[in-house]
């Protein structure tokens, strides 16, 4: 599967140090081997998945699409469960 990154998640993802970064890199790895992994969101949200992980006691969200047909991952916005549903 090819991964795409938008805007938004790497603007998020520069804003987290290294250590969280690499934390988010294995779970994208994760992602990308079983993209079932996520929970389906409802209503008009229903192609997005989010994946949730701990690292240091603090809970992340990470919000994907999958497109089977193109073989296609879009990642969408990675954060903290407290600023997730800011945007």
């Amino acid at each position: 599967m090819e991964l795409i990154a938008l805007p938004k998640f790497e603007r998020e993802y520069k804003k987290f140090a290294k250590r969280i970064q690499e934390a988010i890199k294995r779970q994208i790895k994760t992602i990308l081997e079983n993209p079932e992994i996520g929970e389906i969101k409802k209503g008009d949200l229903a192609k997005i998945k989010v994946h949730k992980f701990k690292e240091k006691n603090q809970l992340f969200l990470l919000a994907y699409e999958v497109e089977y047909e193109r073989k296609i991952i879009y990642l969408y916005s990675i954060g903290l469960t407290k600023d997730f549903t800011k945007e």
